[in-house]
């Protein structure tokens, strides 16, 4: 090989790796995708749609969580669901409550993921900051329901996998709380959680609609849908639709980033939904 050529090869692969750098650190954290699955029985039948944000990560309260809220907006939600690490600091609680302000009168369900666990965040003060609106509600083992016109969704949201402890009564109650007229949505941040055996027997005895869980980041860097990484607590799941016992389970990429602040070929994601 020539010096001539070395040195061109040389610079296209310091090239390369610049783009690359670039894009993860700086262009692909930003561009937000809008994935839109329609699970309505059939397409023309008038739905309820669920918008689903996870791992916010929130650092700031800026330009770009305003574009977030205004993104959300448009999509004309009938309610907004934030399955954990909302913030990953317990100073940052501030942004989390003023994002929640900024959502105005969306109804909002939150469950907790493992980070608002590991920042010994006082769950009172969450909850006051989730609970600010009328009709918003932190889901810490619980359930709950949401009606428009003659549609009602039940919410059963658990506590963290990784970092709390789901109450497992909640899903051997799911079969006496099932209902054909009701569509049943369960929030768990870690889907792990749905590998175990204990969860999987469980499930079976009732019929969720749509189980949601984020914490994957997708991997956050990602080759080609291949994900080198995923935190303890994602289980075999790293982003997308699953069939698993009992339930349709959607993973999201989430939002915000957790370790290194980049991405690449897993893009931040708003999840929607029509049920």
């Amino acid at each position: 090989m020539t010096f001539r050529l070395r040195s061109f090869v040389r610079l296209l692969l310091i090239t390369s790796l610049l783009a690359v750098l670039v894009t993860a650190f700086f262009i692909e954290p930003g561009r937000i995708e809008v994935t839109h699955h329609d699970m309505r029985h059939q397409r023309d039948e008038s739905g309820l749609r669920l918008v689903q944000l996870s791992d916010l990560h929130l650092q700031a309260f800026g330009k770009h969580e305003k574009s977030l809220v205004n993104q959300v907006k448009e999509l004309r939600p009938d309610l907004v669901v934030l399955t954990g690490d909302m913030i990953d600091r317990a100073d940052a609680l501030p942004l989390l409550q003023a994002f929640v302000e900024e959502l105005g009168p969306i109804p909002l369900f939150a469950v907790p993921g493992n980070w608002e666990h590991w920042t010994g965040l006082d769950f009172v003060s969450l909850r006051a900051a989730i609970e600010g609106h009328l009709g918003n509600q932190l889901l810490l083992n619980r359930r709950s329901s949401f009606t428009k016109g003659k549609r009602t969704i039940q919410l059963i949201g658990l506590d963290d996998f990784t970092g709390g402890n789901p109450d497992l009564g909640l899903l051997e109650r799911i079969g006496y709380m099932h209902n054909q007229t009701v569509t049943t949505v369960l929030l768990q941040h870690s889907p792990g959680f749905f590998d175990l055996s204990e969860v999987r027997r469980l499930m079976c005895l009732g019929r969720c609609t749509l189980c949601l869980s984020g914490h994957t980041h997708g991997g956050q860097i990602a080759i080609a849908g291949w994900a080198p990484f995923t935190p303890k607590g994602s289980g075999h799941f790293v982003a997308g639709f699953y069939n698993i016992s009992g339930c349709r389970l959607y993973v999201s990429r989430g939002v915000g980033m957790s370790i290194i602040s980049a991405r690449l070929g897993s893009r931040p994601e708003i999840a929607v939904f029509d049920l």
